[in-house]
């Protein structure tokens, strides 16, 4: 599947004018910035995806609850270190929960976004595609495109510009002393992610989002394909002579076939684990949420949902062990 293909496929609740203002510039983008393999602009779309949510986010909305306020920028969470009684005060006050997280009210993040004046916080909320944030990486990252940002943060608005600012952002963010593309053509998901967000958030989604768009773009990591015993001629040959006749040869290649198929089940099946580990946090963190309304103890709950994601593990286990015993019922195994 070409890349427009693609976009409009996985991007389809995104303004029709978002999807048609990156068809027609992202050949000329990715080349600029150099970023020209599938595998590299996979892990690029895989990120952008997660932050601006396909396209439907164009600036950060800041119009939190108390609850997600305090999931977000809470004390143990955020150096904002945002307390119960000011989450109640800041929640559904775009304007000065920004300020108090992104700007002065928070002087040390201020200092590191280069927020310096009495609402900056929001004026350089998040932005585009990789959510920009902060007056000092809008300045520098619009002088490095030729665009005004500082002045003129409302430019994150428009697609094309969007698009751009993302991808000369993706190709300088590092992590380790590499940049998040260099992390990309290893195809090294957490490194990227760590480059790109500066923690883990959101790991888990933004994985699923890569698998998606590896699929997308031509099949990028697609499962080996093993065809079934009835499906094989009944006299295969192994470099022209008949394989009867090189029993030995025919036993050492179909081993080789074997432990490719096995591999690649227990590979996926060690995604998905990886995966249920990477929400383990997430199942905890929403017990914390709705544990006050149903009056059981911080320990139980934090019990059940382990317990949960321990269950969907063994579950994921179950699923691989079972795939293959159908790979030897059905002969695909040998010694089946």
């Amino acid at each position: 599947m070409d890349f427009p293909s693609a976009l409009n496929k996985l991007w389809n609740k995104a303004p029709s004018k978002t999807r048609q203002a990156i068809s027609a510039c992202y050949e000329e983008v990715f080349a600029e910035y150099g970023i020209d393999t599938e595998l590299e602009i996979a892990h690029f779309m895989a990120q952008i995806s997660h932050e601006c949510m396909a396209g439907q986010i164009v600036r950060e909305n800041m119009n939190y609850t108390a609850q997600r306020i305090l999931e977000v920028f809470g004390v143990g969470v955020h150096s904002a270190k945002v307390t119960a009684a000011e989450a109640s005060r800041l929640a559904g006050n775009p304007q000065a929960l920004a300020e108090r997280v992104y700007g002065l009210g928070n002087p040390k993040k201020a200092k590191e976004l280069g927020n310096t004046r009495p609402g900056d916080g929001y004026k350089f909320r998040g932005g585009g595609m990789l959510q920009l944030t902060g007056g000092g990486n809008y300045k520098e990252r619009g002088d490095a495109i030729g665009y005004d940002l500082y002045n003129r943060p409302e430019q994150l608005e428009n697609p094309t510009i969007s698009f751009k600012v993302a991808v000369a952002e993706f190709v300088s963010l590092t992590r380790s002393g590499l940049t998040a593309l260099q992390w990309a053509q290893k195809d090294n998901i957490t490194n990227v992610t760590l480059a790109v967000n500066g923690g883990t958030n959101g790991l888990a989604e933004r994985k699923v989002w890569l698998r998606k768009w590896k699929e997308a773009l031509d099949g990028i990591d697609a499962p080996v394909y093993a065809p079934r015993a009835a499906e094989l001629d009944a006299t295969p040959t192994f470099l022209g002579t008949p394989t009867g006749k090189i029993g030995a040869v025919t036993t050492v290649a179909g081993g080789i076939s074997t432990v490719a198929q096995v591999g690649q089940n227990l590979s996926t099946v060690a995604d998905n684990v990886q995966v249920v580990h990477d929400s383990t946090g997430q199942v905890i963190e929403t017990v914390k949420i709705i544990r006050p309304f149903l009056g059981l103890t911080a320990q139980t709950w934090t019990a059940i949902g382990v317990g949960a994601a321990v269950a969907v593990v063994i579950g994921l286990l179950a699923i691989g062990a079972y795939r293959l015993y159908k790979l030897r019922k059905e002969g695909t195994l040998e010694g089946a």
